[in-house]
Parts: structure tokens; C-alpha cells; sequence
């Protein structure tokens, strides 16, 4: 299953630049990865339900499959399965402002809540000192809430989303193999 998660990132970030390229004015480091399938937008459809749909589903697989053998993996998977499955049908606003239309409100809060969970069981994994890259991963996820929240600095949010993001498929796809660096 970690090979599965590997092949669904690649497929998101190839998904994430081919639908950048598309938007002219997208810019990585400035928009949030939701904002490519924002509320109103040309190509609100197509990344919602041929890229967050898909890579949701994808991690809700790994999810289920890897319960067993790896809780925390699981539930890593899990929750990231979540918030991209739930911003497939509840796409952000333009901007992706904290408070804003009700699809907005539910894309915020579902990510929220998912990162939360995320960043709680990065916590739990940093006490049973699984390796340098939990800590990483809580740290940069902590950065990205932060950001988010306050808005400052807006013109390198997406960077830090996408550093957040990738250093979470990184601690679980080495969950799942089982490497730790202690």
C-alpha cells in the first residue's frame, strides 16, 4: 500500500502543476492547493472530481487496507483521504478565506478538523519517538495552521501548504513501510 500512496501523490502533484499551468495567474507559492478548484472558477469541475475526488479516494483505500497493520498510517491516510475527498464537493471560495460562502465554511472546517487529527496523531507519534520526520511533519503542519489562520505571510501560504503536505505523505508512506530514524 505505500507504493499505492506514492503513485497518488505523484498523481496529485501532476495534477496540481498540469491544472496550475492551465490558470495563468496560478502561482504555487502564493494560492493554496484548493485554490486551483475554487468556487466559480473554469476548471473548478474538472480538479475536483479528476484530481481531489480521485487522490480522496485513493488515500481512503490505503486508509482501510493498512488499519490493521498500522493504525497510524491508517489514520494519517485517512484523514488527508478525507479533506481531499469532502474539497472534491465543497471547493473554497476565491482566496480561500476563513469565513466565507457555506461551501466555503464546510471546505474550511472539514480541513481543519482533518488537519487537526493529523497534527494530534503526529504528536502521538512524536511520543513513541518514531523518527525525525514526525517531528518535521507536526512542525510544518503547525506552521501551515498558523499561516492559514492568521494570513501572514498570504504570499508563501501555498508553499507552505505544499511543504506541509508533502512532508505528510512522506511520514506515511515511511509508516507504512515500517522505517523509522530514531
Amino acid at each position: 500500500m505505500a507504493f499505492f500512496l506514492l503513485i497518488i501523490y505523484i498523481y496529485l502533484i501532476w495534477g496540481i502543476v498540469f491544472y496550475a499551468k492551465k490558470r495563468k495567474a496560478y502561482d504555487h507559492f502564493r494560492y493554496s492547493i484548493s485554490e486551483l478548484g475554487e468556487l466559480g472558477s473554469e476548471y473548478e469541475k474538472q480538479v475536483s472530481f479528476f484530481i481531489f475526488l480521485p487522490v480522496g479516494l485513493g488515500c481512503l483505500i490505503v486508509s482501510i487496507f493498512t488499519y490493521a497493520n498500522s493504525y497510524q498510517a491508517a489514520f494519517l491516510a485517512g484523514a488527508i483521504g478525507l479533506s481531499y475527498l469532502l474539497s472534491a464537493f465543497f471547493p473554497c471560495d476565491q482566496g480561500t478565506p476563513v469565513f466565507g460562502t457555506w461551501k466555503n465554511s464546510i471546505h474550511n472546517i472539514v480541513g481543519g478538523g482533518c488537519y487537526a487529527g493529523i497534527a494530534y496523531q503526529l504528536n502521538e507519534l512524536m511520543d513513541k519517538n518514531t523518527g525525525w520526520h514526525i517531528e518535521a511533519s507536526f512542525t510544518l503542519l503547525c506552521i501551515f495552521i498558523i499561516t492559514f489562520i492568521v494570513g501572514f505571510p498570504k504570499h508563501f501560504i501555498g508553499l507552505i501548504q505544499r511543504v506541509a503536505e508533502a512532508s505528510i505523505f512522506l511520514s506515511t508512506f515511511l509508516l507504512l513501510l515500517d522505517v523509522t530514524f530514531t
